[in-house]
């Protein structure tokens, strides 16, 4: 197979920067040469040169670096570099500073590029898809589509001929062969009489292969997610279908690859998408709105930010999320994260940092006595006053008393393990709602808090490793802590076998219509961050029949915290399982 050189564009971004590096080393890229633009004005320049600094330290491949002594914007700054490469390389596949892709898309590319490598059908490749405009029965078949596009995609040296042109004068020569410079969306042709003053490129590439007739080879699926979807530089909440489902594997590298025949929903599809609603399309009020956001996707991919900035408010596009006054000024709290957990962590965080057991310990006090109080329970061991009231703990300690209550029906003693129980905080709810129960507790966390919990409740039964589920308990408790394990269909059969009878999932985000995803959180008060999933809620109850629990009751908890980006916002819930069988 060939190795293709990867062309990298970067311009103020470190943090995204960083996450398109580690997928790149990931899939084992041997060459990359990286454009840094220039800082277009000075409150850029220490960006920029953080941006310098982190492609000058990749010591994992070859990097040809090229730092640009003027501001050249991306259009130009593309249309430069790719032309410079080419005269070095024969193929190419570019990357820019908010693209990451899936282990193995490098090699899938590679090979794809080599099989049409000599075929003057096929002027593109590219890693990057969407569910809205993939034809429904292609399977696992890579597909050709007439319109290329802009985010991870590769081309050989003929496929730049002709980009010196501009996109008016390749929408003229359209015409005068007679193809609708509309046919792939009348977006284009919006795009092309822009295309001088927002210095966009992509617009030229797309019309180089429409008035060609040459086609773009899609994958099955998305083997790319565009991260960049940040408050200086992109989408919007009301845009946010054009980000993918969580991106799957990447799919197989094919012994015999298709012939190079457009599929003949493409066209139709983009048209669709871009509002041109076909005969048969239902009458609905959102086509205007993804004509617009597919218009604001591709404008966004070959526009500098600080341009982008002013056309966001001059288009009036909606803020981030539904309500502005959630987002941040810097990092979200809350992230969808389009690579899962390949997402990189640093050694100092996740949950084992020691901000969170110094914050837990020194909440402790005030949280324990409001416990005992005649107080509401809802109160929070995380809060910044303990003692506050707080509905949504309220909710929590409730749905546990019912829990507790169901579990200890005509018993006097129960035998409970509360998995990732922290320093024991639900031990103390369990016996200030139910005082008359006999309680041997365990409690399962890292070994910082389980030490940490030992001093304080030298009672309860502390463990620090998976061993206890060998064991068997009238209630497992497993609050806010089962979107944290990784692999966590593996580990539900497990808890499964050690309920006897009854497994409570509790606080747990959920989402009902798109896939299980992958998230970060972001603590201020912890100072450490740690990624998480957010359950579709029918997927994580199947898995839960699956291993032979039966759902006796759902709770809602009242909690909906923003999570950026997310193709979908989660709703809180628990859920109480019976396993049938007695302890």
């Amino acid at each position: 197979m060939i190795s293709v050189p990867i062309v990298l564009f970067a311009y103020d971004r470190p943090e995204h920067l960083r996450r398109t590096l580690n997928c790149l080393r990931v899939n084992r890229v041997p060459l990359i040469h990286a454009f840094s633009d220039a800082p277009k004005t000075s409150e850029k320049e220490a960006a920029v040169e953080q941006v310098r600094r982190m492609l000058r330290a990749v010591d994992w491949c070859e990097l040809r670096l090229v730092e640009r002594d003027r501001n050249l914007g991306l259009g130009l700054s593309v249309r430069t570099g790719v032309t410079d490469v080419f005269r070095q390389h024969e193929a190419i596949i570019v990357f820019e500073d908010d693209l990451v892709c899936v282990p193995g898309s490098y090699d899938w590319l590679c090979a794809a590029m080599e099989r049409y490598r000599e075929d003057p059908r096929v002027m593109s490749v590219t890693g990057w898809t969407h569910p809205r405009v993939t034809p429904s029965n292609i399977g696992v078949q890579p597909y050709f589509d007439g319109r290329s596009e802009c985010l991870v995609w590769g081309a050989w040296r003929r496929s730049w001929q002709g980009m010196e042109r501009s996109a008016l004068e390749m929408i003229r020569e359209c015409k005068a062969k007679g193809i609708d410079p509309c046919r792939y969306g009348a977006d284009l042709v919006a795009m092309a009489q822009e295309e001088r003053t927002r210095n966009i490129w992509a617009v030229r590439f797309l019309y180089n292969h429409i008035r060609q007739g040459t086609l773009c080879l899609r994958p099955p699926w998305s083997m790319v997610e565009h991260i960049g979807f940040d408050a200086s530089a992109t989408n919007s909440s009301g845009a946010s279908w054009i980000q993918n489902p969580p991106l799957r594997p990447c799919p197989p590298v094919l012994p015999i690859w298709p012939e190079p025949v457009e599929h003949k929903d493409c066209a139709p599809l983009m048209r669709a998408m871009c509002g041109e609603r076909r005969a048969t399309a239902k009458p609905g009020p959102s086509a205007k709105t993804f004509a617009k956001a597919r218009v604001k996707e591709l404008l966004r991919a070959a526009t500098p930010p600080a341009a982008w900035s002013a056309a966001r408010r001059l288009l009036r596009f909606p803020p981030l999320s539904p309500d502005p006054s959630a987002e941040p000024p810097g990092q979200p709290e809350w992230e969808y994260i389009p690579e899962g957990w390949l997402y990189p962590l640093a050694e100092s965080q996740g949950w084992a940092a020691e901000g969170i057991r110094s914050v837990q310990r020194a909440k402790w006090p005030r949280f324990a006595a409001a416990v005992v109080s005649n107080g509401p329970l809802g109160v929070s061991h995380e809060a910044l006053d303990p003692a506050a009231q707080d509905v949504l703990q309220h909710n929590a300690a409730a749905s546990f008393g019912y829990v507790l209550a169901l579990t200890a029906w005509q018993k006097k003693r129960l035998r409970i393990l509360d998995w990732g129980g922290g320093l024991g905080h639900f031990y103390l709810l369990a016996r200030a709602l139910h005082p008359q129960l006999e309680l041997e507790y365990h409690c399962k966390d890292l070994p910082l808090l389980a030490d940490e919990g030992r001093t304080l409740l030298p009672e309860v039964h502390f463990h620090t490793d998976d061993e206890c589920l060998r064991e068997q308990y009238d209630l497992i408790v497993v609050s806010g802590a089962l979107q944290y394990v990784r692999a966590w269909k593996q580990f539900v059969p497990r808890l499964a076998q050690a309920a006897a009878p009854h497994l409570y999932v509790a606080l747990t985000p959920t989402v009902e219509h798109c896939a299980s995803f992958v998230f970060i959180q972001r603590p201020p008060m912890y100072g450490t961050a740690y990624l998480g999933w957010c359950f579709n809620r029918s997927e994580i109850q199947a898995e839960c029949a699956a291993s032979g629990l039966s759902l006796v009751r759902e709770f809602l908890y009242g909690y909906r915290p923003v999570i950026a980006w997310a193709p979908e916002q989660n709703e809180y819930r628990g859920f109480l399982f019976t396993t049938g069988k007695d302890h």
